[in-house]
């Protein structure tokens, strides 16, 4: 379990700094090393480790645990150009952005896979800038760009209501393309209640 929350800590670190994207407030995401490595905040309330002082086997003496500082709450990622990319790697990162309640403003392309943000940050916490706009299409696999019929449904019923009634009217998740998109446009998106970014 350990193991397996530390795996997601570090590729969450790691994938923090999307291509196209970049933040207006001060960064959160530094270049890997030793030091950067954290572990998610642990609750101190109660919780106390004890830690043999010798071998003599003395009583242990508490040390109390100190969690890890959260990001800023009012950081802003500007995804200039979504290119999309792994499933994985972009539900982590927008899941931490939720996580930490990150603004987002969409202010060009988000393909494929970048559209997931729609699925993990609060039309309150995101915004659409004039001509941005999400392209979707059906999951493929990255090795042999083979058609995932019960990824691209899983990706289907994640995304908000408005969202699927969208792709619903435009011929259905079963026929989103393989290669190729379906654009949705700034204006779409803002009809559905997305907030209009500022200029």
């Amino acid at each position: 379990m350990k193991v397996a929350l530390l795996g997601m800590t570090v590729m969450t670190v790691m994938t923090g700094a999307a291509l196209g994207q970049e933040s207006i407030h001060a960064k959160t995401y530094e270049p890997m090393s030793a030091q950067t490595i954290r572990m998610p905040p642990v609750p101190t309330v109660g919780v106390i480790k004890t830690v043999p002082t010798t071998i003599e086997r003395r009583p242990p003496v508490p040390i109390a645990i100190t969690p890890m500082p959260l990001p800023s709450m009012d950081s802003t990622v500007v995804i200039r150009y979504g290119r999309g990319g792994r499933l994985d790697e972009h539900t982590l990162r927008f899941a931490d952005y939720r996580r930490n309640r990150t603004k987002v403003e969409i202010r060009g392309p988000c393909y494929s896979a970048c559209t997931i943000v729609l699925s993990y940050v609060d039309p309150a916490d995101l915004c659409i800038a004039p001509g941005a706009f999400m392209a979707f299409h059906a999951v493929r696999s990255a090795e042999r760009r083979e058609y995932m019929r019960a990824e691209t449904e899983f990706l289907y019923t994640n995304y908000p209501l408005p969202i699927r009634q969208w792709i619903d009217r435009t011929g259905g998740w079963q026929n989103l393309p393989l290669d190729g998109d379906w654009p949705m446009s700034d204006r779409e998106l803002w009809a559905m209640g997305y907030p209009r970014c500022a200029p």
